[in-house]
């Protein structure tokens, strides 16, 4: 009876439980080493991947679809579903909220 009870006790555990939910959204941000005065803080973006990178450590062919930097950029998987980029500047000015919400709607 022990037994049983301890089979539909582990059966009916969420397994859920301590196991963090790796997330398929990702936040990138991409801007030059000579531009790192004007980098967006996301580390209080919550429900996805936070990553940052270079201009200089990139591909050619990523250089050339950069025009101003910095630049970040949502995705959902592989697929880019939102984009913000400096202007002249070189300043993004953009709210960590705005980035939020969009992450919170996918």
């Amino acid at each position: 009876m022990r037994t049983l009870i301890a089979l539909a006790f582990l059966l009916f555990t969420p397994t859920s439980l301590g196991k963090v939910e790796v997330s398929d959204i990702t936040v990138l941000q991409i801007n030059a080493h000579w531009n790192k005065n004007n980098d967006i803080d996301l580390n209080g973006l919550r429900g996805c991947k936070v990553q940052y990178g270079l201009l200089e450590r990139q591909s050619e062919q990523l250089k050339k679809q950069i025009h101003y930097v910095p630049v970040v950029v949502v995705y959902k998987g592989n697929k880019p579903i939102r984009q913000w980029s400096a202007d002249l500047s070189f300043k993004l000015n953009i709210d960590i909220n705005e980035i939020q919400q969009v992450v919170d709607k996918l």
